[in-house]
C-alpha cells in the first residue's frame, strides 16, 4: 500500500489572520519527532509575512537569518520541533531555550541534509563572467537556501526561497527570489549577488526540508 498524504495549502492571508495559533502536537517540547509532510506553500508564505519584521512569538537575534527559517518550516511548513537532534525553540518562563540547528546556519545545513529530514538539490558557485543565473529551475518555495561566503566548507547563512518574482530593491531583476533575516530583505534574488561582496567566492546549496 502506497502512503498517502495530503497537503493544506496555507495563503498568506490567512497565516496573517491568525498568526498567533498554535498547533499541540508539533509544539509539544519533550515530544518523539513523527513524520510529517512538509507545506512548502506555507513556509514561503510566512516568510513574505515575517520577511521586514519580527515574530514576538520567538526570540530575535542580531543574526536571525537561520531562526527566521526554522520559524518558516515551522509554523508555515507545519514541521514539528525535534528536540532530541536541537531543532526546537520553547519560552521557558521568561527566557528562551533553543537548539542551535534551529538558530546556526551551519548547524541547521548540517541537519536538513540528512537524508531523513531533507534532500539536497544542488549545490552552485559563481561562474566566470556569467556569475549566477537569476532563474533557477530547481528550486521551489519553501526551499531553503544555505550560503558559504568563501567556500570553505562552513555555510555562514540561510534563506527561504519564495518563488519567482521581481528582486524588490534592484530595479528591473526578475527570476527566483528569496527572503531573509539579519539583512532583512523581501524578495531578494536567490543568489544575492547584488548583495554579496564576496560573490566570487560564495557556494550556495538548496535542501527541500522533508
Amino acid at each position: 500500500m502506497f502512503p498517502f498524504y495530503i497537503t493544506i495549502y496555507i495563503s498568506a492571508e490567512i497565516i496573517k489572520e491568525h498568526k498567533s495559533i498554535r498547533l499541540t502536537n508539533r509544539n509539544c517540547f519533550n515530544c518523539v519527532k513523527v513524520e510529517a509532510a512538509y507545506n512548502n506553500w506555507g513556509a514561503a508564505s510566512y516568510a513574505d509575512i515575517w520577511a521586514l519584521s519580527r515574530n514576538s512569538n520567538y526570540p530575535s537575534f542580531d543574526a536571525d537569518c537561520t531562526n527566521f527559517a526554522s520559524q518558516a518550516m515551522h509554523e508555515g511548513g507545519t514541521l514539528p520541533f525535534d528536540k532530541r537532534n536541537g531543532w526546537y525553540c520553547k519560552k521557558v518562563l521568561w527566557w528562551w531555550n533553543w537548539g542551535t540547528a534551529w538558530s546556526v546556519a551551519d548547524d541547521l545545513y548540517r541537519y536538513l541534509s540528512n537524508s531523513a529530514r531533507g534532500t539536497i538539490l544542488g549545490r552552485w558557485k559563481y561562474e566566470g563572467q556569467i556569475g549566477f543565473n537569476d532563474y533557477n529551475d530547481v528550486l521551489q518555495p519553501g526551499d531553503i537556501l544555505f550560503y558559504d561566503w568563501n567556500s570553505d566548507g562552513r555555510f555562514d547563512h540561510a534563506g527561504v526561497s519564495v518563488g519567482l518574482g521581481y528582486d524588490s530593491t534592484t530595479y528591473g531583476r526578475t527570476g527566483n527570489v528569496q527572503d531573509q533575516h539579519t539583512y532583512d530583505r523581501f524578495h531578494a534574488i536567490w543568489h544575492l549577488s547584488p548583495y554579496n561582496q564576496k560573490r566570487t567566492t560564495t557556494t550556495i546549496v538548496a535542501i527541500r526540508p522533508k
